[in-house]
């Protein structure tokens, strides 16, 4: 998972455009190279229920909030705004594999 500076970098060196593609509402995001990712705006669960499906995008990263083991930092988007920020680890959000 990417950790929160490497969220930050995607939201400050990227382009984030709301789309739908097969179906899915989301962002694609662009980087200055020109390369692209499609993140799907998925919702988020608690216990077995879904919110938001379609309407926002959680993604976790790897890295815990520094005053508590039950936070940790998520890249969040809807069709007018991105940001990281904190969350309770306790929700179901998406997770978005990278690679060195």
């Amino acid at each position: 998972m990417p950790t929160e500076a490497e969220q930050q970098e995607l939201l400050n060196n990227c382009t984030w455009e709301w789309t739908v593609q097969g179906g899915k509402n989301g962002c694609k995001v662009t980087g200055p190279n020109g390369n692209n990712i499609f993140l799907p705006a998925a919702g988020g669960r608690d216990g077995s229920s879904l919110y938001y499906a379609g309407e926002y995008g959680h993604y976790w990263s790897s890295t815990p909030y520094e005053s508590s083991s039950n936070i940790a930092f998520r890249l969040n988007f809807d069709g007018s705004s991105q940001g990281v920020n904190w969350y309770r680890r306790y929700y179901g959000l998406s997770v978005r594999p990278v690679a060195e």
